[in-house]
């Protein structure tokens, strides 16, 4: 598996800046919107994880600005998975207009899921692991 898609929006007014393009912290928004719809996918939704005594947390984000993104852009972002360690997941985020097909953003994060009371990263679950690994694309030998 490659890339999915992982978000699906409009930019909103209230969005925007006085440069009237979207602003930074709502790129930061949409990226972690995507990276909830990543985990739920893989059937792991933020209640169980908290009643589970589990969070989800951005270690490192670096993100590029190609080209401007517009109030009432039609965009939409697609992830694919980069890396799985055993604490640690690699992703990148494309965040692409929906007419054009242009990219417009990336973004490259590393997450991990930790233990909410001690507050520390922990391994990811077996299956968790598994199914992320799936979705790295392998190079052709």
């Amino acid at each position: 598996m490659s890339k999915i898609e992982t978000y699906r929006g409009l930019v909103m007014a209230q969005e925007t800046d006085s440069n009237e393009h979207m602003n930074v912290q709502f790129y930061t928004t949409k990226y972690d919107m995507a990276s909830g719809q990543l985990m739920a996918a893989l059937g792991q939704d933020f209640q169980t994880m908290k009643a589970q005594n589990k969070g989800f947390a951005y270690v490192q984000m670096n993100i590029r600005y190609m080209k401007e993104v517009l109030e009432d852009d039609p965009i939409h972002i697609e992830t694919k998975v980069l890396g799985v360690g055993n604490k640690v997941v690699t992703i990148q985020h494309e965040m692409i207009h929906s007419i054009t097909k242009k990219v417009h953003s990336d973004a490259i994060a590393k997450w991990v899921v930790f233990d909410t009371k001690i507050r520390k990263a922990i391994q990811l679950e077996e299956e968790v692991k598994k199914q992320l690994e799936s979705m790295i694309d392998l190079p052709t030998p």
